[in-house]
């Protein structure tokens, strides 16, 4: 069964920094998130962003960690992000990685929107 799950988040410390790369501007980034609502708990990302020289998409990948409960499940799970943005307009999408659910997550799958106002929704199934 196909559950909605509705949080906010709050970004906490972050470390960036630039990648040399030849055509455009690289960077790294950590970050800490803490999340409220029906999602509760922490997470930490890696990120990598890039912007090409000539005028292409912005480029964006990134893999996070969430550890607390999800509707009073705990465990954990991975998020991977992929995003690009071009004059033409842009694609955004965040995608629990397969098997990566731990504890009572195990077997999770689904796909997450960041809305504005840092407001998070995660649409899931949890096997049985």
């Amino acid at each position: 069964m196909v559950q909605i799950a509705r949080s906010t988040f709050v970004a906490g410390s972050q470390d960036a920094g630039t990648v040399p790369w030849e055509g455009g501007q690289m960077s790294r980034t950590h970050w800490d998130k803490t999340f409220t609502g029906d999602l509760a708990g922490t997470s930490a990302v890696e990120a990598v962003m890039l912007g090409l020289d000539d005028g292409g998409p912005s480029i964006y990948v990134g893999i996070e960690r969430i550890d607390g409960t999800l509707h009073g499940r705990a465990g954990s799970f991975v998020l991977l992000h992929t995003a690009t943005h071009h004059d033409s307009g842009g694609l955004a999408q965040w995608v629990v990685a397969p098997g990566s659910g731990t504890g009572e997550l195990t077997g999770l799958s689904g796909t997450a929107q960041i809305l504005p106002g840092h407001e998070f929704t995660l649409t899931y199934e949890l096997e049985p």
